[in-house]
């Protein structure tokens, strides 16, 4: 992995989360008897990286364009092992979180989504499971902790 890449996890103190991605189905729209139900199709990794003062701030654009390129990358090699399911790179590049657990630190987020190629209505199964195995490998290789 790129050095450069393991300088921004230190500097941003990089850290990453796992949440269950959701559809929702719904059945007979329009109709009186209308169902709706959620199904897990996969899952999202965020992975954010904390500014360094306090004040609300973007990354520099030239950082998080780094830190994106880098995770595809990562990303483009796991999925090509990971024929049975889709996983893309979400960046949010001109948004800015606030983290409550950090004093309402600014922070920078990517979004991994894995999720399948099988019906919408269909649930996550062991290709996902094992595609976010692959990815949160390579992010704690990096030294990114999990969340």
């Amino acid at each position: 992995m790129s050095a450069n890449l393991q300088q921004l996890v230190t500097k941003y103190r990089v850290f990453y989360e796992v949440l269950p991605y959701h559809v929702v189905i719904e059945e007979g729209h329009g109709s009186p008897t209308a169902t709706r139900h959620m199904i897990q199709t996969g899952f999202d990794i965020d992975v954010h990286g904390l500014s360094n003062n306090d004040e609300v701030e973007l990354p520099p654009r030239d950082d998080y364009a780094l830190g994106y390129a880098q995770l595809k990358n990562i990303i483009d090699s796991v999925s090509h092992d990971a024929n049975e399911c889709y996983i893309e790179v979400i960046p949010f590049p001109s948004t800015v979180f606030s983290e409550a657990r950090q004093n309402f630190r600014s922070e920078a987020v990517i979004r991994i989504r894995i999720s399948h190629c099988r019906g919408i209505d269909q649930p996550a199964g062991p290709a996902e499971q094992h595609a976010l195995e692959e990815v949160e490998k390579h992010l704690q290789s990096l030294g990114v902790r999990r969340r």
